[in-house]
């Protein structure tokens, strides 16, 4: 077919515009596709941006150069920058001159592929804070099209800590040694798995007149008195077993010229290198002066927690009282609810943790102005100006969180009573006496709750009785009667003493045992008016039989005295003034203290029972082996006499456990120079073995049940 030259440039023309508009429909197309690729980028980029952002530590992208092209907030954090203000700028701006080189190294082996260890330096955190971090460098692959360059990931991590608790760790190290070596008292190093001495300290060495390098390979055993060996077994093996990590003992310990030095034994445990270790502290008990200070220290202060002891306390609120305006002042009774149990079912190591914490957290909830103080056991006394409200609900929460001790998670609460000086004259032991009975209504509403005290409110008692006041009449009106159990020589079977029992004879429900009545005087805080009445008409009576010509008027008494009587300022001169006003023979009277007693304040109860002791009587120590460190204080109490506790005479030819233990006891009695006297003898059985072991003496029901005066008179006279 013939074309005009027209027509082929028409047709040419037309096959250029549609080639054209193909090209421009494609280069569209691939646009979008572009675009579609490009959001697609971006928004993975900004995911990943919100990522790094959620790290918790500094991550930055750098290029070849070490400029900084992308950084997450814990580095803006870090060095306390906008992100604007960091991008584009150099990462070595940011560490200290001294490391600049080792990081820009890094960099570059980073960025050719190599493994780089991670860097330590240190950078710049502030105007003046500097920082020591763990430079890592990663060389991420190249993921997409869009990738012109490659980045390098550089994360810092702060270890300023780490690297200071090192360096604290080092310190403490040398100041042990130095303290070690340089102190006054001697000191040993001890193996636990063989007892060898690693190393020792001068002091030790011109106390046992030795080298050191004698001593160390050693065992202290090798330079203790036999006697003291025995005598501190126990202790030793609570130690190695982990069920102390520490106890204290005096025992004599032999020079190279062949004498012995009475020194106070103080070990506990460390750990060094994954090898456990005693620290032992041996000083001379000669140090009269750092004794008495600590008896100064023990006279108002608890040993336990720190805290102002009853004491101190008493004599802090006479002094507010003296200048106070009416319901100026307020005494809160705090009582840590079903604390027994945790010892009982726990051991009183867990016991006394738990009580340091309670501690800890009642003085945390108080004000600057406001004044805590442990009566004992689990009472804490507050004082403070103002509401008391408001601060007994603080303190009732305060303890709430729960505690963990030994792996236990322990929940407490507690029970809170206060009272208000809401009358002219009212004398300290008035507000105690309120605020302890408000305590005891908020135990009977169901514990964990705060009362207040009212006038002319009641507390209900055990088993129905119904007031503590009526309790407080009977006490006042000597319905609270003395009973005597016999003591009695096991060798020879004949009666030596009689400990004193209590009975009520209640007005309307007849004779009550102490089990109905005592846990009412103890909650009342009505105990020690109680055990004073007790004392006073006890001591009468003894008084009377050594003006008769009865067979058994040679007898001694034995009196049981409670935690807070012990711990009584005044208790003191009641023991004095009976004995006086009685005319008894202080030589034929014995009180026993509960290991309770002695173990709740023990410099407190150190201090009374010396005080006790110079009037002429005797001291015992009561329910012996039932206390969880009765051995660690034997030495420091002034005691003659201590009683096996019934529990475990009721097993003793039975029970293997109970049978060891109180061989135990009666053994740790001969080596001390003590008596034993065992309770609960209620078989020949337990007679018969008793005697074979060498008991002193014993009581039970073998021998004779509580009985009154009069009829152990009547019984007696005949003999």
């Amino acid at each position: 077919m013939n074309l005009s030259a027209d027509t082929t440039l028409v047709v040419i023309g037309t096959v250029s515009v549609l080639a054209l508009s193909a090209s421009v429909w494609n280069t569209r197309r691939q646009t979008v596709r572009m675009n579609r690729q490009l959001a697609v980028v971006e928004s993975a980029e900004a995911e990943v941006r919100r990522l790094l952002d959620e790290l918790p530590e500094a991550v930055m992208l750098v290029d070849r150069d070490g400029i900084v092209r992308s950084t997450n907030a814990a580095a803006l954090a870090m060095f306390d920058l906008t992100r604007r203000a960091m991008v584009d700028t150099h990462l070595a701006d940011y560490v200290e001159t001294d490391d600049q080189a080792d990081l820009l190294a890094g960099l570059q082996r980073a960025f050719t592929g190599d493994d780089v260890e991670p860097i330590q330096m240190q950078v710049h955190t502030g105007a003046t804070e500097r920082a020591v971090i763990e430079a890592s460098f990663h060389l991420p692959r190249q993921t997409s099209v869009f990738d012109q360059e490659s980045r390098l990931v550089v994360r810092f991590r702060d270890i300023s800590e780490r690297e200071q608790q090192a360096r604290e760790l080092s310190q403490a190290r040398k100041r042990f040694h130095q303290a070690f070596q340089s102190a006054p008292t001697g000191m040993a190093l001890v193996r636990l798995d063989d007892g060898r001495i690693v190393d020792a300290n001068q002091s030790l060495a011109d106390m046992l007149r030795y080298d050191v390098n004698e001593l160390v390979g050693c065992t202290l055993r090798e330079f203790t008195h036999p006697d003291d060996v025995r005598a501190a077994q126990p202790h030793r093996a609570r130690l190695e077993l982990g069920i102390v990590d520490s106890f204290r003992i005096d025992q004599r310990y032999r020079r190279r010229d062949g004498e012995f030095v009475w020194a106070r034994t103080r070990v506990s445990t460390t750990e060094d290198d994954g090898q456990m270790l005693a620290i032992t502290h041996v000083e001379d008990v000669t140090e009269q002066r750092r004794a008495a200070a600590q008896l100064r220290y023990a006279a108002r202060h608890d040993e336990l927690t720190g805290l102002p002891n009853r004491s101190f306390m008493m004599h802090k609120l006479a002094d507010r009282l003296a200048t106070a305006e009416i319901n100026d002042v307020a005494v809160l009774f705090v009582d840590v609810d079903q604390f027994k149990v945790v010892n009982d079912s726990l051991g009183h190591e867990v016991g006394d943790q738990l009580i340091r914490e309670i501690a800890r957290r009642l003085s945390s909830a108080l004000r600057d102005d406001d004044v805590l103080a442990r009566f004992g056991g689990d009472e804490f006394v507050v004082m403070l100006r103002g509401e008391p409200v408001d601060v007994a609900e603080r303190l009732r929460r305060a303890v709430h969180p729960p505690v963990t001790i030994d792996e236990h998670d322990l929940y407490v609460t507690a029970s809170i009573g206060y009272s208000t000086n809401y009358e002219v004259g009212m004398s300290p032991n008035d507000m105690l006496r309120d605020a302890d009975a408000a305590m005891y209504r908020a135990k009977a509403r169901g514990r964990d709750c705060v009362e207040a005290f009212e006038a002319g409110s009641h507390v209900t008692g055990v088993k129905a009785l119904k007031t503590t006041g009526e309790l407080r009449r009977g006490i006042e009106r000597g319905e609270i009667v003395p009973y005597f159990q016999p003591i009695v020589d096991l060798p020879s079977g004949r009666i030596q003493g009689y400990e004193v029992l209590c009975r009520w004879l209640h007005p309307d429900r007849g004779l009550l045992p102490p089990g109905e009545f005592l846990p009412l005087a103890e909650e009342s805080g009505l105990l020690t008016d109680l055990g004073n009445r007790i004392l006073r008409d006890s001591l009468a009576q003894l008084s009377a039989w050594q003006a008769s010509d009865l067979p058994f008027a040679d007898c001694y008494l034995s009196v049981n005295v409670g935690t807070r009587q012990l711990v009584d300022p005044g208790f003191f001169d009641t023991v004095s003034e009976a004995l006086a006003e009685t005319g008894t023979d202080a030589d034929k009277v014995w009180l026993e203290i509960t290991e309770t007693a002695l173990l709740s304040d023990v410099k407190a109860a150190s201090v009374a029972l010396r005080e006790l002791r110079s009037l002429g009587l005797h001291l015992s120590v009561d329910d012996f082996g039932t206390g969880y460190s009765s051995l660690t204080y034997l030495k420091r109490f002034p005691v003659e006499t201590i009683k096996i506790d019934r529990s475990f005479v009721a097993g003793l030819g039975i029970e293997q456990e109970d049978s060891t233990i109180v061989e135990a006891v009666v053994r740790l009695g001969q080596s001390l120079g003590l008596s034993v006297v065992a309770e609960g003898i209620e078989s020949p059985l337990q007679l018969n073995r008793l005697r074979e072991l060498g008991c002193d003496k014993g009581q039970g029901y073998l021998f004779g049940r509580p009985r009154p005066a009069a009829l152990i008179e009547s019984e007696r006279a005949g003999v």
